[in-house]
């Protein structure tokens, strides 16, 4: 029973990243029709200004994809000790 359990938790996991992929070209098109809907014309400097802005807002203005762990960092703060 816990092998089949394990075996349709690891398809869906699978399933569901599958489904999450995007490809360059869907990247672009989704970053073309947002600097479009703020009024940029394509084939200007400012339109590849507003490409570019909104490449780098998807790389590095991205929250992390978990919230890390209280244990994550340099020190680990364990439970107070119990003094009678």
């Amino acid at each position: 029973m816990t092998r089949g359990l394990a075996m349709i938790c690891l398809a869906a996991g699978t399933l569901l990243s599958l489904a999450s992929c995007v490809t360059p070209q869907e990247l672009r098109q989704q970053d073309e029709s947002q600097c479009t809907s703020y009024g940029f014309k394509p084939g200007t400097d400012d339109f590849a200004n507003c490409l570019q802005r909104e490449s780098l807002a998807r790389r590095y203005g991205s929250p992390p994809v978990a919230p890390l762990p209280p244990w994550y960092g340099p020190v680990w703060y364990g439970p107070r000790p119990f003094f009678f």
